[in-house]
Parts: C-alpha cells; sequence; structure tokens
C-alpha cells in the first residue's frame, strides 16, 4: 500500500477557476492519472473520496475535481448543472494534466459514475490522448432515462426547465427543483432515489439539495449512447440490473457499441449501491484489476 499526499489544486477555465484535490503516491516517480468527478449535483467530497483513497493507496495518482458553479470552484449562479460547461471543465482538467510534469500524461484514465460516466464516455469518443474509461452506473440515454420518469410529472417538469431556461435568458434568478424529494416534483423521481442520493451526500459541506431547473430539458437529450461506436480504447462498465434511474436494456446496448473494447458487467444491485458496503468493495476490487490489466503502476 503505498503513501500519499493530497495537494489543493485550482486550474483556469475561462473566467472561472476549477477546484480539485490532487492525490499523489510518494513512491511513485511519474504514476498514471485518474480523473474523476462526481455525478449530478453532487461535489467532491461527496462519496468519490473513497474511491480516489483506494486508487492512490494502489499506486495511482487522482485528480478528483468540482465542476465550475459547485463547491470550490467558481462561478455563478451557484449550483448550476450546465452539461456544455461540464464536458468543457473535464477537458480543460484533461488539457491540464497533459502539461503536467509530475504524472505520466501518455496514461490519463477517465473515471465516471452516473452522469459524469456519461461524460467520459463522450469524452472517449472524441479524444485520442486517453488511455483507459472506467464507469459505473454511466447515464447513457437521457431520452430513455425520460421514459422511467413518472407520466403525469414530466409535463410539469417540461415546464419548469422551459421557464428557468426562458428566465436565465432575460436576466431572472433561477427557479429551481429539488435533485431528490419524497413528496414533491424532483429531478429524481424514483421510489429508491432519496434515500439513495442522501446515502453518498457529506453533511460536512454545504449542498442546497436544489438545482435551476434548465438542467432537465438537457438532460433527457443526453445521449452518449449515440458516439460510443467512435472508442477504440478500453472500457470499464459496471452497471445496476435494477437501477430505477438508467434501464439496463441502455446500458448493455451501448456496451454492445463499445465492443469489442469494453469489460461489460451487470451486478444485481440498484443504481447508488455501488458507493456502499459488499458492491462498494467488488468495484474497487474490479477497477484495479482492470487498471493493473490495461494501466499499470510503473
Amino acid at each position: 500500500m503505498h503513501a500519499y499526499t493530497v495537494e489543493p489544486l485550482y486550474v483556469k477555465s475561462g473566467q472561472d477557476v476549477i477546484a480539485a484535490d490532487f492525490y499523489r503516491p510518494k513512491s511513485v516517480e511519474k504514476p498514471a492519472v485518474i480523473l474523476m468527478a462526481h455525478g449530478l449535483a453532487a461535489l467532491r467530497q461527496f462519496k468519490l473520496v473513497q474511491y480516489a483513497k483506494r486508487f492512490v493507496q494502489a499506486g495511482y495518482a487522482v485528480v478528483l475535481f468540482d465542476y465550475r458553479y459547485w463547491g470550490g470552484s467558481t462561478g455563478r449562479p451557484r449550483e448550476l448543472v450546465n452539461l456544455k460547461a461540464q464536458l468543457e471543465d473535464w477537458r480543460t482538467m484533461i488539457d491540464h494534466l497533459q502539461q503536467r510534469k509530475s504524472i505520466d500524461s501518455r496514461r490519463i484514465v477517465l473515471w465516471g459514475t452516473s452522469l459524469s460516466g456519461g461524460y467520459v464516455l463522450s469524452l472517449a469518443a472524441e479524444l485520442k490522448n486517453i488511455k483507459a474509461v472506467m464507469v459505473q452506473v454511466p447515464f447513457v440515454d437521457g431520452a430513455e432515462s425520460a421514459k422511467l420518469y413518472p407520466l403525469q410529472q414530466l409535463p410539469k417538469a417540461l415546464k419548469l426547465s422551459s421557464q428557468d431556461y426562458m428566465g436565465s435568458k432575460v436576466g431572472m434568478s433561477p427557479t429551481t427543483l429539488p435533485v431528490v424529494d419524497p413528496h414533491r416534483l424532483c429531478f429524481l423521481q424514483s421510489e429508491d432515489s432519496y434515500a439513495g442520493y442522501l446515502s453518498i451526500v457529506n453533511p460536512d459541506f454545504y449542498w442546497s439539495g436544489e438545482i435551476p431547473a434548465r438542467a432537465f430539458f438537457k438532460l433527457i437529450r443526453y445521449r452518449p449512447i449515440l458516439d460510443v461506436r467512435k472508442i477504440s480504447i478500453p472500457v470499464l462498465f459496471i452497471a445496476a440490473k435494477e437501477d430505477s434511474l438508467i434501464p439496463i436494456e441502455s446500458s448493455r446496448e451501448t456496451a454492445t457499441n463499445i465492443a469489442p473494447y469494453v469489460q461489460y458487467y451487470e451486478w444485481e444491485m440498484q443504481h447508488f449501491d455501488i458507493y456502499h458496503g459488499q458492491w462498494f468493495e467488488k468495484a474497487m476490487a474490479t477497477q484495479l484489476e482492470f487498471l493493473h490489466q490495461h494501466v499499470g503502476v510503473s
């Protein structure tokens, strides 16, 4: 097990600054680096810290960052989920890692979960300087995920999303929706999402639990599944058979489209189970084995 340091990292992105934590193993001279960010509306201090610690103890550098508008990063309005900007933040961080002398820039691995899993699949189809990709319960097809949203609530959510988008164009304050809420309209409406999402939140860090509604319309139009045939690097893909947010059929189709470059697993779990207990341990073992096979420590 490698001893390591954790340093703050700040990277300029346009007019804003992206805040990150740089985990570096002390005994590896130029380690491979894993770039990580959370899914929908989450901070870097939530459940990804446990993954970062395991990876760095295994000898890999890790950069774990907050998107613009979130956590330690700058940008307004706060807690805005802007898919285009978040993808640009990934590209900015990748560009930064390419310039760092303390890591092996030929061995950059992208790691994503849920929405960020969709992001890194999109980026793997686009970029040529990535060594490998690891995704767990990735958001692969917004159009199909929308079919799991309660039908009677969908028009209301779309209306609020449209109103917030139009209001943003004339300088109005955001109209927000809860990320999860058991009693009213929210982004993640499935029965297991409320307890599941709160199980990954770190109460030591400010998180309002609400985001501008304009993201809803963008999410259902975001379809990484359409791009993944362009991927030609190793991909580890872990799906949840009982996922109430991402249809398992969409995950299977996405994996088929990535073949022969994908190692695909689907486990008897729900969307948020992979952050906890036996499923977390199984995920870590699977991910470390994949890294050992395709990337390596030395």
